[in-house]
């Protein structure tokens, strides 16, 4: 069973460089030291079996069994053995510290024994050609135990297979959970997740002399994060079963309990296997508390950058609406428009080319819409308000009775006073204030014509709007202003 999450989000205006560094730095150790690792251990087995020390040790390890009773029948033919025979017995005596703690304890073979000597010669020339290996150097062997190899064991890979799988898996999930959780923390889940998935190892088979290598520990370890990070979040997944595979839409803290529950199958029922299930579980469980940690009390878990990566509709509707117009299909770029505008209310494009469509019918009351759409957008931006102006010129030169809001009108003179534009700006609100003089912000208005002809030197049609402003709202703000101002400088308003 393979199971995978799978994003659409991986960028580069934020690059995942942690990821990237960890890729680099695994690919480099494998590519620059373990890529003869092979040759140096065949190195040592071949000097194992040549040198005369497979016959001074596999004699005794097999009377070592007997004594314990635990020889089997490949153990009772040892005068009939060929050099294959041999050397997996010898596999298995390297497998058991027990054998090898007494054998280095000089329990099997002592210095009364007339072998002795060369023994320990072959012996020691035998462990330095093996430990020429990286992966028996810095490997993780619970039964030689060193502190600085729970960390190492994480960047080495036993082949270019094992490497490329992990890799691959690193990238995916790296990419999606370092800008998330911030750099910190990832970098923290993903070795502490290996520090932890090799201290289970280690406690489970404290005995074990093969060497633990590998980055699945650590990886592990963000796939256990991935699930509590996104926690209830629906995530796509691949999945495989068999031949069968497909892709789903789940919430990602149900994939721990069924990565685990797959590690957990494939430990005790999938036979004799060089995969270490038991690393696995650790990392995912030990991942998984640490990001629920990281999230409680270090507080640097970004959840938006989680949310999947909505798809862009728009843009395709777009380019098929302004297709239409330019082979003059006005009714179907409409109608496109009309669905941008659905998506996307506020689409400044869409509502140009509408208005600018309607306008060819400037007697319809789909323009007058048109209008008034385009406008209430322009008009929330300080960017957009030159060309609000110009959307009013236009609509107003080609409609025959202008049909907009008073809210619109008011804002429209607001931006042409402060654009100088004072004759247009005092006839649009001296209209509002002869048909509704109490529209909510007209003091305002009146208040902002007046600035703009004291800013133009006006100073007589200033005091005129600053009078009638207090006149006609003597209880508004804009009139207590005046007021105020003009008792500071004694000055008759």
């Amino acid at each position: 069973m393979l199971i995978i999450p799978i994003s659409g989000k991986i960028g580069w205006k934020n690059p995942p460089v942690v990821t990237l560094a960890l890729l680099v730095i695994n690919c480099l150790v494998f590519f620059l030291f373990q890529v003869n690792d092979d040759e140096s251990r065949m190195a040592a087995e071949q000097f194992y079996l040549t040198s005369g020390l497979v016959e001074i040790e596999v004699p005794r390890y097999i009377s070592y069994l007997e004594a314990a009773g635990k020889t089997t029948e490949k153990h009772r033919k040892n005068g009939d053995m060929d050099a294959d025979a041999l050397m997996k017995i010898h596999f298995e005596m390297e497998a058991d510290a027990d054998f090898l703690r007494h054998l280095m304890d000089d329990r099997i073979i002592t210095p009364q024994d007339s072998d002795y000597i060369q023994w320990e010669m072959l012996r020691r020339s035998y462990e330095e050609k093996r430990n020429k290996s990286i992966a028996f150097a810095y490997g993780l062997r619970p039964a030689y135990p060193r502190a600085s190899t729970f960390f190492t064991y994480m960047f080495l890979h036993g082949g270019v297979g094992h490497l490329v799988g992990n890799m691959v898996f690193l990238w995916i999930l790296g990419c999606m959970l370092e800008i998330g959780s911030g750099r910190k923390l990832f970098v923290v889940i993903y070795l502490v997740s290996g520090f932890l998935s090799a201290g289970l190892f280690y406690v489970i088979y404290p005995l074990s002399t093969i060497p633990l290598v590998g980055a699945s520990g650590a990886i592990a370890g963000l796939m256990g994060a991935y699930t509590v990070l996104y926690g209830r979040k629906k995530v796509n997944v691949f999945y495989s079963l068999g031949f069968y595979f497909n892709t789903a839409k789940i919430p990602a803290i149900v994939l721990l309990p069924v990565w685990l529950a797959n590690e957990c199958y494939q430990l005790f029922f999938s036979g004799v296997s060089h995969v270490a299930y038991v690393a696995h579980i650790g990392g995912l469980a030990g991942g998984a508390v640490l990001a629920f940690a990281g999230e409680r009390f270090v507080g640097t878990v970004d959840r938006d950058s989680f949310e999947e990566a909505s798809e862009d509709k728009v843009s395709p509707l777009m380019h098929q609406a302004l297709e239409h117009m330019g082979n003059l299909e006005m009714r179907q770029a409409q109608v496109l428009f009309e669905e941008v505008l659905e998506l996307s209310p506020n689409n400044h494009d869409a509502l140009t080319h509408l208005f600018n469509i309607h306008k060819l019918n400037p007697e319809s009351k789909a323009f007058h819409d048109a209008a008034k759409r385009l406008l209430r957008v322009l008009l929330t931006n300080n960017e957009d308000h030159q060309a609000a102006l110009a959307c009013y010129e236009t609509y107003s030169s080609l409609a025959r009775r202008p049909a907009l809001s008073i809210p619109i009108y008011l804002q429209l003179a607001g931006i042409m006073a402060t654009a100088g534009r004072i004759d247009g700006a005092e006839k649009i609100v001296l209209a509002i204030l002869k048909k509704k003089p109490e529209t909510p912000g007209l003091p305002s208005s009146l208040m902002k014509i007046s600035q703009a002809f004291h800013k133009n030197g006006q100073m007589d049609r200033w005091k005129r709007y600053r009078g009638l402003v207090c006149k006609r709202y003597p209880d508004s703000v804009e009139a207590a202003i005046i007021l105020r101002a003009a008792e500071k400088i004694n000055h008759p308003i």
